[in-house]
């Protein structure tokens, strides 16, 4: 997986196009889901884990940086978010969901655990996954 402040933009704004970030309310939390997944296939490259500390810094460095442009979508409402939920202590994944077929193994690994939020990232939206 690329380092984080290589991955995709929109204008400037973090938007990493078939991925899923997802915030979750524990460390043990990530790792369960890091561990089911990679029972089933997922190799460690398609995963990134950051601690709280990591996404507040590259958060309120994207905040900071994108374009003006990019304040006209969702895409910085979205990292603000991240950063709100960082600020109190989530460990948060990006995880590789190129196609339906990840996304869904990704989706059902997280809803055996406590999460705050997941964000699935497509061409032209950020989809909610709930």
């Amino acid at each position: 997986m690329k380092p984080l402040d290589k991955m995709n933009k929109d204008f400037g704004a973090f938007y990493p196009t078939g991925h899923m970030v997802v915030a979750f309310h524990t460390q043990q939390n990530a790792n369960a889901v890091l561990r089911e997944l990679q029972e089933q296939g997922q190799k460690h490259a398609d995963c990134m884990e950051l601690t709280a500390r990591q996404m507040i810094d590259f958060a309120e460095k994207n905040l900071r940086e994108a374009g003006v442009i990019a304040n006209l979508g969702t895409s910085l409402t979205t990292v603000q978010t991240f950063l709100d939920v960082a600020r109190k202590g989530a460990t948060f994944l990006i995880l590789a969901t190129p196609d339906d077929a990840a996304a869904e193994r990704v989706t059902t690994a997280i809803h055996r655990v406590s999460f705050v939020l997941a964000e699935r990232y497509h061409n032209l939206a950020i989809e909610d996954v709930v």
